[in-house]
């Protein structure tokens, strides 16, 4: 196959992960340039394009090219712009158009400018997959649904600001993306920022040590809409949280609407007295984890979107096997899938089994293990000391495994959350939350990781 051919098939194959709009955005005008001395390199049309498919999808497309290649390799990228632009089509197909309003027309040129409009919506920071229409409605998420479409038709107005909470995985992100989403489809003139919190400090930091801190203001007190995730991470952070307060006043005062996630309610949060008026100030809506009922529909959904047709009883088997949350069950999803095409065998209840034996990091442990069995399993799989696990140094060497430790003692071992923190010698458990959270969301796309943490639980319980 020449390197033509070898791409078309490399990016049918990513579509079903991503989903069609996301791939379109992030691999618009995209080429495999070569294949040769086990080197892929890859030319994207933007210097965003790059830098989004190298941090987030460089594994996923390492591996598309492997399985077509038969060979190890090493992705390299590079920007060349087209010489044409992309023809204009419709960009967030996987996006809600309400009824009541008028979609661009996109046979014009003059009424919808696509390379504009894409243009624009990058700069959001949103997710395309992330819409209303693909939320799965229940009983977990029923009330926080019926405010986020208050929110659509009138934002800055009502709920102001939404604060959504809950566990993790439970679906806080999609629904604060998709209200985002939403917005922008029906007024793509907004301005509208999605950023964590995390991101925002970072930010602050730098705008702090470049002495740019106008162009800082700038930037997060001009926007129409600020989604923040994991509001949480604001706890103890004086500094943060006083730039944060001038922030959410001047959107508040301007009637801007504000929406922010956490996985704890408002009052828990570690703040300034008068930052906690102000996130108590609009609506809180709590996101439950979801019943046996709404797991089937959020497997049902996954499985339409993907095309793909599962019997009953692979998917009530699935639903009633992982029960913690959603990001779960598409990790879970996506390894099914894969051992099925490998095996070229059609999804049934035998094969579902064997997967999730197969991934031995989705079933639960038979017995507890004890901290120390964990720590050192983790210890010899990723070749440090304990000592360097235990302690504080910050490098990145350390700070995975360590964060690996807390998401096995508190999800395997169903330790709780203070508990983790005393024997990581953490000040406390936001820490822990933090890193279970975070391996939480890179299970799904980190083969490296999936197979490392499964090289640990087998030292752990054979």
């Amino acid at each position: 196959m020449n390197p033509g051919d070898i791409w078309k098939t490399v990016l049918a194959e990513i579509e079903v992960d991503l989903g069609k709009s996301t791939t379109k955005i992030n691999f618009s005008n995209s080429r495999l340039l070569s294949l040769e001395k086990g080197i892929a390199r890859i030319s994207l049309a933007t210097n965003l394009a790059r830098e989004t498919v190298e941090k987030r999808y460089y594994v996923l497309l390492q591996n598309a090219l492997e399985r077509q290649s038969k060979e190890k390799l090493s992705l390299v990228f590079e920007v060349i712009k087209p010489e044409l632009a992309a023809p204009a089509g419709p960009l967030f197909e996987t996006l809600n158009f309400p009824e009541q309003v008028n979609k661009p027309d996109i046979s014009r040129t003059d009424s919808f400018n696509l390379s504009n409009t894409e243009e624009q919506y990058r700069k959001t920071g949103l997710n395309p997959k992330y819409s209303l229409k693909s939320l799965v409605v229940g009983a977990s998420n029923n009330f926080a649904h019926a405010a986020a479409m208050t929110i659509c038709k009138n934002p800055g107005k009502e709920y102001n600001p939404f604060f959504i909470y809950g566990g993790v995985g439970v679906g806080k992100t999609h629904l604060m993306q998709a209200i985002g989403n939403e917005l922008f489809v029906r007024n793509s003139n907004l301005r509208i920022l999605y950023i964590t919190a995390e991101h925002f400090m970072n930010d602050l930091v730098a705008s702090l040590q470049q002495k740019t801190m106008p162009a800082f203001k700038k930037r997060y007190r001009e926007v129409d809409v600020l989604l923040v995730d994991d509001i949480q991470f604001i706890s103890k952070k004086e500094a943060m949280q006083d730039e944060f307060f001038y922030t959410f006043n001047s959107l508040f005062m301007g009637e801007k609407q504000i929406i922010l996630t956490s996985d704890r309610p408002p009052q828990e949060i570690q703040v300034e007295d008068r930052l906690l008026s102000r996130l108590m100030g609009g609506l809180a809506a709590d996101i439950q984890t979801p019943d046996l009922e709404m797991r089937i529909a959020i497997i049902k959904q996954k499985l339409s979107a993907r095309r793909e047709n599962w019997d009953e009883a692979s998917i009530e088997y699935l639903a009633t096997r992982l029960e913690n949350n959603i990001r779960e069950i598409e990790g879970a999803m996506q390894k099914i899938m894969a051992v099925s095409q490998s095996a070229n065998t059609p999804v049934n209840l035998d094969l579902v089994k064997k997967a999730l034996g197969v991934a031995n990091g989705l079933d639960k442990p038979p017995v507890p293990a004890s901290p120390q069995k964990i720590i050192s399993a983790v210890s010899k799989v990723f070749g440090i000391k304990q000592g360097d696990i235990l302690s504080d140094k910050r490098d990145a060497e350390f700070v995975l495994p360590r964060q690996v430790i807390m998401f096995l003692l508190r999800t395997d071992c169903r330790i709780k959350l203070e508990e983790v923190a005393r024997i990581m010698k953490r000040k406390d458990h936001t820490t822990v939350i933090h890193a279970v959270g975070k391996i939480e969301k890179q299970f799904a796309d980190n083969q490296q990781l999936r197979q490392q943490i499964l090289l640990i639980k087998r030292e752990v319980w054979g």
